[in-house]
């Protein structure tokens, strides 16, 4: 009996061992786990950063080596150069030190000029200054990305050697070669940091956002029926210019980014393209729903869904090659099977009265297009997943269409001459009080006015720049009275400007503090107190901080009184140059579906609207967008449909895009019926036996489907009597 019961406590104690080997086991894998993951987390998110900002310093401290050893005269202006151009990518730091270098020589070859004319006489110097400066600016303003970055420095270059020149026009050759010698050591030492220590391609982030640009689309799509569409569709639109910025700097990055670079761009313009479909498809069943007309809405959506289904595997986007091919293959079929399915729903909805089967014909031919753009689209991107690097692709050409630009020079204007009075102020009063910190007070003026002229909030931009120039004149007083005075070696030196350098870079890696560590940066290493002799200067300190103040003031106070971007007016602009470009499409034979599409969404980024997607401007402005993207498409498709038409049907066709053109350029009740009356008559005349003689079938389907649909969107607009859309976006900001 004994020795059951002891072997039944040993029975229990090994199971309750196993039983604390399997928790503890359970409990190591689950902190391996926890650390593993943690660990994954570390390396994806902190580890660049501290690999930025270990890069961050050691291209600072051999630019202020180089710059000592050279002694150079402002080694502060090689450690400044460092500051501005740094980046996570190295593609980044190479193009911007390209433009930058650019820039600059521009920008000194012009001082030189400006002196050699007039050294002697100041007034008409800044004059001369003041148009070159407002040229520069435009020319940032009508030109993307770095190529804008570079005619920011040639503007206001000429303040850094051109206006210390006209103090000592003899030495105006040593000034700009010193200049260009210092700026040439920053850009070097960026350079070949970022290359060789670390390196972070661009490439990585090109493939990102490619890939997340489909997988959002594809979770939306598979989503059959959003309730929104107006926050996707901005971040979309956010997407494609980034990624167009990004694809502009590859050009000095790895083989596979440089040949990607035209597939990148062809994508850009494909998703630009299946985006809109996708949106004006939506569009007219939230339209159908909101007249009434459930059965045509729900036909339309029970013919998406197919294609719905098809985008998500498994309920995923695909995510490899594999997968792609899968997705393709079930495009192919729904688009075989897409005209027996159309019919079986005209079927249908023949059964239940007061019916309108043509408006699901043409959300079917919408259905349609976005189908063949989707598989064009597809091929382009599986492209790019398959064969990600140059040696596995074969040389191919895309002949994608040139990004197109829409430039309003009423802004431009507005903002060339906010430079150029900014330096004209900051001019008039150095010269009245001459005031030996004026020409840093007009550099830095210059600087914020031209750099944040494109800002979508140019005054908030300014505030959050000022609170960074504020932190860096603190931090240049403690570095010169405390610090500077014993720092008497290379080494000392670093370790003084070492939290100047480690603060900037890390808000200038946070894109909710860049523009505080831009401001940080500039005006510490504006006004530290090392040149060619190290010490403090209290008189030349508070003078240079009142003058960078005095500079943001002035710069401020010009921002606020020619804020072009925040007046009710501007936006107003912006709905009626929408409404032009429609009229552009009526008029313009020649004007494609895709330059049509780049204006128009050109013109909404340039708007700056798109940065804030949660705001309501920014969704009245979408809302237009969408509106114009409608009307425009389905013109330029009307006019496709004409080519090859009879006599009597193209006349009737001109003639309602005359109609057209001339209600959206004058959007009053009385055009809007004008048009309406013209679609019915039409419609009714194409419905008729009599058009089969002059007119195939197949073309006179076309063009019922395109000139129901605009009825469709233009009788929308007039449900409530009076134009909407457009219109009414231009009476709400009025």
């Amino acid at each position: 009996m004994l020795t059951m019961r002891l072997k039944r406590c040993i029975n229990r104690g090994r199971q309750r061992l196993f039983a604390g080997l399997v928790v503890f086991k359970q409990g190591v894998q689950l902190a391996a786990d926890c650390l593993h993951q943690a660990g994954a987390d570390w390396y994806r998110h902190d580890f660049p950063l501290i690999g930025y900002l270990f890069k961050y310093l050691v291209a600072a401290f051999l630019a202020l080596w180089v710059a000592l050893k050279m002694e150079m005269d402002q080694p502060a202006t090689a450690l400044l150069t460092v500051v501005i151009v740094m980046h996570f990518r190295s593609g980044m730091v190479i193009t911007k030190s390209y433009y930058r270098l650019i820039g600059t020589v521009i920008g000194i070859l012009f001082s030189m000029l400006l002196v050699a004319w007039f050294a002697q006489d100041r007034f008409p110097f800044f004059i001369a200054a003041a148009l070159w400066i407002g040229l520069c600016t435009a020319g940032s303003l009508v030109t993307r990305n770095f190529q804008s970055y570079g005619f920011v420095l040639a503007g206001y270059t000429l303040c850094i050697v051109g206006l210390p020149a006209t103090l000592t026009p003899w030495h105006t050759f040593q000034i700009a070669a010193t200049r260009l010698s210092e700026i040439g050591v920053g850009l070097l030492s960026a350079t070949l940091v970022s290359e060789l220590i670390l390196p972070q391609r661009l490439w990585e982030n090109i493939q990102a956002v490619v890939r997340g640009k489909f997988r959002d689309f594809s979770v939306l799509l598979g989503a059959g029926a959003p309730a929104g569409l107006n926050q996707p569709f901005l971040k979309f639109m956010q997407d494609i210019y980034q990624l167009d910025a990004f694809r502009s700097s590859v050009q000095f990055e790895t083989d596979d980014a440089r040949l990607h670079s035209a597939t990148i761009h062809q994508l850009n313009l494909q998703f630009m393209a299946v985006s809109t479909s996708y949106v004006v498809f939506q569009r007219l069943v939230q339209r159908l729903h909101a007249r009434g007309r459930r059965a045509e809405a729900d036909a339309l959506l029970a013919l998406l869904q197919p294609l719905a289904d098809a985008m998500l595997i498994d309920g995923q986007p695909a995510h490899d090659a594999q997968t792609l091919t899968s997705l393709q293959q079930a495009l192919t079929v729904f688009k075989q099977n897409f005209d027996v399915l159309l019919g079986q729903q005209l079927q249908a909805l023949s059964l239940l009265p007061d019916v309108h089967q043509q408006e699901v014909e043409t959300g079917g031919q919408l259905l349609q297009r976005l189908a063949a753009e989707l598989a064009t689209y597809l091929a382009t991107y599986g492209l790019l997943i398959a064969y990600p690097r140059a040696r596995n692709v074969d040389a191919r050409e895309f002949t994608a269409d040139k990004l197109h630009m829409h430039i309003d020079w009423l802004p431009v204007s507005i903002a060339a001459t906010r430079g150029a009075l900014t330096l004209l102020i900051l001019a008039a009063i150095w010269m009245t009080i001459d005031w030996p910190s004026g020409i840093l007070a007009m550099t830095l003026g210059v600087i914020t006015s031209t750099l944040f002229a494109a800002s979508p909030a140019p005054t908030a931009t300014i505030r959050q720049f000022a609170t960074g120039v504020l932190l860096g004149i603190a931090l240049v007083y403690v570095s010169n009275v405390f610090w500077l005075t014993a720092a008497h070696d290379y080494v000392m030196l670093c370790i003084v400007i070492t939290p100047a350098i480690l603060l900037t870079a890390w808000l200038s890696a946070r894109p909710t503090t860049a523009l505080v560590g831009a401001g940080l940066g500039i005006a510490y290493f504006l006004m530290v107190g090392f040149n060619q002799a190290l010490g403090d200067n209290p008189v030349k300190y508070f003078n240079d901080s009142i003058a960078l103040m005095i500079a943001l003031v002035v710069s401020g106070i010009m921002f606020s009184l020619t804020d072009y971007v925040a007046s009710p007016w501007a936006k107003a602009r912006v709905f009626a140059q929408l409404r032009q470009l429609v009229v552009d499409a009526c008029r313009n034979p020649d004007m494609t579906a895709t330059a049509f599409e780049m204006r128009a969404r050109d013109l909404i980024q340039r708007s700056g609207n798109v940065h804030r997607p949660q705001d309501a401007d920014s969704v009245r402005m979408v809302e237009a967008l969408c509106a114009t993207l409608e009307i425009g498409h389905a013109v330029i498709a009307l006019r496709s449909v004409a080519s090859g038409l009879p006599a009597h049907p193209h006349k009737w066709l001109q003639h309602t895009t005359v109609l057209l053109a001339h209600y959206y350029k004058q959007p009053v009740q009385k055009n809007q019926q004008q048009v309406l009356r013209w679609l019915d008559q039409f419609l009714v005349w194409l419905q008729d036996a009599q058009h089969m003689d002059a007119l195939p079938a197949l073309q006179a389907k076309k063009l019922s489907t395109q000139l129901h649909f605009i009825r469709l969107v233009i009788a929308t607009e007039a449900s409530l009597n009076q134009p909407q859309s457009l219109t009414m976006e231009t009476a709400h900001v009025a």
